[in-house]
């Protein structure tokens, strides 16, 4: 008799820990979609050479990357805008890193322009440069934002 209530026992502790376990993955999700939402959305990420839009350059030239930014609801925070360079069958490195303190209010939007020059020509083979891209990072929000994985918009460097 005490062997069966000592077992009842234990199913009911049990079922407490499961139920405190799933209240608490629920908070956490409801949390962190929360944090999602919070981010601004990039609404275009574009290059340009002078005044004008471009897809390709040319070593050494001045080029500015445009990330136009949305705010869904008010942002406070860093943004982080990396200019990486997308490498052959290797991991894609980080070339150019601007960190920009924003606030920025529901509904407004805010272009966020990085200067560089590339340093290398893209080049075909095994571990050879691809091009460059730009990925953005909402510090206050956690989430990360990459440029399409397709040549045009990424940059192509000619020598």
């Amino acid at each position: 008799m005490k062997k069966r209530n000592a077992s009842k026992g234990q199913i009911l502790i049990l079922i407490i820990i499961v139920i405190i376990g799933i209240i608490l993955i629920v908070g956490l999700s409801s949390l962190l979609s929360n944090r999602r939402r919070n981010a601004p959305a990039v609404q275009d990420a574009f290059w340009e050479i002078g005044d004008q839009t471009v897809t390709t350059a040319r070593v050494g030239q001045e080029i500015q990357a445009h990330i136009v930014i949305k705010a869904n609801e008010e942002y406070v925070g860093s943004i982080v805008v990396k200019i990486k360079k997308d490498i052959n069958l290797w991991p894609d490195s980080d070339y150019h890193i601007q960190t920009f303190p924003v606030n920025i209010r529901g509904g407004e939007t805010e272009d966020l322009t990085v200067t560089f020059m590339p340093d290398q020509a893209s080049s075909g083979g095994f571990r050879g440069l691809k091009g460059y891209f730009i990925e953005v990072d909402f510090q206050a929000s956690g989430t990360t934002w990459t440029m399409e994985n397709t040549y045009p918009p990424r940059l192509t460097i000619t020598s």
